[in-house]
């Protein structure tokens, strides 16, 4: 935006009516003390709004360089009976809006300098012979409107200008999570300048959340980032054709589930979620993960799945069609079974699991007896023909049931 300039003295007006002679004549004086004036009203500036102090961005001659600007548009309106031209408020704005100060100082600001113009031109007025109380009158609505449009100049200029800064701010924020994402860091961006300009903490754990959208364009989990903000959780997100994927960083444990059990109330399609890692540059393997989970939910279970990070689940996602054929022909054991059937003996081997092998253990959380739990296990060992006191046959068996999980219970919904 150019900056308009003033004339340092005004050309003489013709002007008929008595009262507009008298304001536009104190207009004129108080024009000539432009530059005393201004340093003034700067200092008043610096002392009264907080944020113009010393140790504000803005430098002292700068404020006075506007104020004194401001002053000549004033001016030279009212001297010549003219509409005020607000060109250099809107262009103040626009560079306070730069310099990142709040619109709210830069208001309280502009009321100083006005404020301190009418002091000067209601002194200048009193000391003339016998001023007339509609000049006086005239005066007071000149300053009063000029300090409106000013201060509605200036903060269309700096909305406008904030606009700007938002949307570019918004393009690169883009360009890095989709950098992120595809394991494509620019050079001249480092680690933590990332993170910065992702408002993410620059070290983990962190997150990546996939979710399928309901529609081409559309979002699966609308108004998330600011819901994660609720619960004092940082996350970026990025909306892809197909995916709404996040990028969250996870303190602790609790923090974690709040996330988890956020997404589990706001999901309406499928969601999958990595396994926590630290390093931001492990951000596209994270989302390959996160992208199998989405194959891991049936629609009988919880839309969210959450890879766990473990051996054998990275093992059956690095290579998902060959995992599945590799294990079709023992699955293929239980397909004469109905899905119930199926879904209770698996259940059971994965409780076996995760009680460390002990059949008491296993039926608490079934709510069964550990006889059952034998039972069941013998039912598998017969049909997958190994053996669960064999190690190597254990191992088999956890990998099989995996790929079950996570690969071929979607592909059967």
């Amino acid at each position: 935006m150019t900056t308009c300039t003033y004339p340092d003295t005004l050309q003489p007006r013709v002007i008929t009516d008595p009262w507009q002679q008298q304001v536009a004549a104190v207009a004129e004086a108080v024009h000539e003390r432009i530059d005393p004036l201004a340093r003034s009203i700067a200092s008043a500036i610096i002392r009264e709004v907080r944020l113009y102090q010393p140790t504000s961005a803005v430098k002292f001659d700068t404020v006075v360089s506007d104020c004194a600007a401001n002053l000549r548009a004033v001016l030279v309106a009212m001297a010549a009976g003219t509409e005020f031209d607000t060109s250099v408020p809107a262009e103040v704005g626009v560079r306070r809006a730069r310099g990142g100060m709040p619109l709210s100082s830069v208001m309280e600001a502009y009321r100083v300098g006005f404020r301190r113009l009418w002091d000067a031109m209601g002194s200048e007025a009193t000391t003339r012979a016998d001023p007339s109380v509609k000049a006086l009158h005239t005066l007071t609505a000149d300053v009063l409107n000029a300090e409106g449009l000013f201060i509605s100049a200036m903060a269309v200029g700096y909305r406008e200008e904030q606009a700007r800064r938002l949307l570019a701010d918004e393009a690169q924020r883009s360009v890095l999570i989709e950098a992120l994402l595809y394991g494509r860091l620019f050079e001249q961006w480092n680690l933590w300048e990332v993170a910065d300009c992702l408002r993410l903490p620059s070290t983990g754990p962190f997150v990546v959340v996939a979710a399928e959208v309901p529609v081409v364009g559309g979002e699966a989990l609308p108004g998330i980032a600011s819901k994660m903000r609720a619960v004092e959780v940082f996350s970026a997100w990025r909306l892809l054709a197909d995916l709404q994927v996040g990028i969250v960083h996870v303190r602790t444990d609790t923090q974690f589930d709040n996330v988890v059990a956020l997404l589990s109330r706001m999901a309406t399609t499928r969601v999958g979620v990595s396994a926590r890692y630290d390093d931001l540059r492990q951000t596209a393997e994270a989302l390959r993960n996160a992208r199998m989970m989405l194959r891991a939910r049936s629609d009988a279970g919880p839309r969210v799945a959450v890879f766990d990070g473990s051996i054998v689940a990275t093992a059956v996602v690095s290579a998902p069609e060959q995992m599945v054929k590799l294990v079709a022909p023992v699955l293929d054991q239980f397909a004469d079974l109905s899905a119930e059937e199926r879904d209770v003996l698996f259940w059971t081997f994965r409780a076996w699991l995760d009680t460390d092998g002990s059949p008491t253990a296993a039926a608490e959380l079934l709510c069964c007896h550990p006889n059952t739990v034998r039972y069941r296990l013998r039912r598998i060992e017969e049909r997958t023909g190994r053996s669960l006191s064999r190690p190597r046959h254990v191992a088999e068996l956890c990998l099989i049931f995996e790929v079950q999980r996570s690969l071929v219970r979607q592909e059967k919904c």
